[in-house]
């Protein structure tokens, strides 16, 4: 007679995991929306997803794998394509493509149908291992991320900037010149050095006139000046 298989419901409250309360609680809201049962209890904060499908992998014969410290052989993955891996929510973690044979983690081991549509979309066999989705999730961005450079593979020219050109600084001095706030600068300067210019014209006046009248000599006159 053969042994019949026990629940994945029936091995969570022997363990002690959850308890009837919480079970009955998960069947109703099962019984309202549909869907796996041991979900349910995830979606309820009974249980935690690493321990529900620790105990699917049991009660299903499969391995639980742990995609942190197996990295997922890219040939593989390449084979199924990422397209499908993200449609299906899986990642190979074994197999042979010339047997088209592939054992693919997946959050989700008790759905068979969907593993039957994966291997009638992807034409792998395909056999079930556990892992969390966060998990798989993270392996695909990391087995479908661009290859980084080898040593002593050439990188990339960095691009530099074209040399500054006479045509340049003209163009820009002709920008300068159409900003008002700056014309007004230039126009003050202007000024300034012409009233610099009628000082010293004045100043070279009032030294020559006091040279004549003989009371400064030119020599006294250039080193008071030369101190001020």
């Amino acid at each position: 007679m053969a042994r019949m298989r026990v629940s994945v419901e029936e091995l969570l409250l022997r363990h002690r995991a959850i308890d009837e309360d919480q079970l009955r609680k998960a069947r109703a809201l099962q019984q309202k929306s549909g869907g796996d049962l041991g979900r349910m209890l995830v979606e309820l904060g009974f249980v935690k997803e690493e321990l529900l499908l620790r105990a699917q992998a049991h009660q299903l014969g499969i391995p639980l794998v742990n995609l942190a410290k197996e990295t997922p052989p890219r040939d593989l993955a390449l084979a199924l394509t990422q397209a499908v891996c993200k449609r299906f929510g899986v990642i190979p973690v074994s197999g042979n493509l010339e047997n088209k044979l592939l054992r693919v983690a997946t959050s989700n081991p008790t759905d068979l149908e969907r593993l039957a549509m994966l291997a009638q979309t992807s034409g792998f066999r395909i056999v079930a291992a556990a892992a969390t989705a966060a998990s798989i999730e993270r392996a695909i961005a990391q087995v479908f991320a661009e290859p980084a450079p080898q040593a002593g593979e050439p990188l990339p020219p960095e691009i530099q900037p074209e040399p500054d050109t006479i045509e340049d600084r003209l163009g820009r001095l002709e920008r300068m010149l159409e900003d008002g706030q700056f014309a007004a600068v230039l126009a003050r300067i202007e000024r300034l050095e012409q009233i610099a210019e009628r000082d010293h014209q004045a100043l070279n006046a009032l030294g020559k006139i006091l040279i004549e009248a003989g009371l400064v000599t030119r020599e006294d006159l250039v080193k008071r000046l030369g101190r001020g």
